[in-house]
C-alpha cells in the first residue's frame, strides 16, 4: 500500500479498500451459497450415487447380482412350477437362493473372476 501524505490520498485509499472489501464479500457470499448447495441432502445423495455408479467394479458387481437373481428365480420356476405344496415351495426357495449365490459369487477369494468362470463351465458342455 502506498504512503498517505494528504487527505486526497486518504480518500483514494479508502475508496480502493471499500472496492476490495465489496469484491471479497461477494466472493465469500458466492462460496457460501455453493457450499450450502453442496451440503443439501438431495445433492449429497445424488453425487454419491453418481460416483458409485461410475465405478466399473460396482457395475460388474451389480451385473453379477442381477444374473444370479435371475438364474435363481428361473431355477425355482422350473422346479416348483405354478401350484406346489408348502414343502416344494420351501425347497424351491432354498434352491433359488443357492443358485443365485452360486452364480453371483466370485470365483477367486481376492474378488476377481477366473478366465474360465462359472458361465464357461456351464455353457461349454
Amino acid at each position: 500500500m502506498k504512503k498517505i501524505h494528504n487527505s486526497e490520498d486518504l480518500k483514494n485509499a479508502i475508496i480502493e479498500l471499500e472496492r476490495k472489501r465489496n469484491v471479497e464479500e461477494a466472493a465469500i457470499k458466492y462460496e457460501f451459497k455453493q457450499t450450502c448447495e453442496t451440503f443439501k441432502p438431495a445433492n449429497i445423495l445424488k453425487n454419491t450415487v453418481s460416483e458409485v455408479a461410475a465405478s466399473p467394479k460396482f457395475r460388474h458387481n451389480i451385473l453379477n447380482i442381477a444374473i444370479g437373481l435371475g438364474a435363481g428365480y428361473l431355477s425355482k420356476k422350473v422346479v416348483v412350477g405354478r401350484s406346489a405344496g408348502l414343502l416344494k415351495r420351501t425347497l424351491g426357495t432354498a434352491l433359488q437362493f443357492g443358485v443365485a449365490s452360486l452364480v453371483a459369487k466370485k470365483d477367486d477369494a481376492d474378488g476377481t473372476t477366473k478366465k474360465g468362470g462359472l458361465f464357461k463351465r456351464i455353457f461349454s458342455r
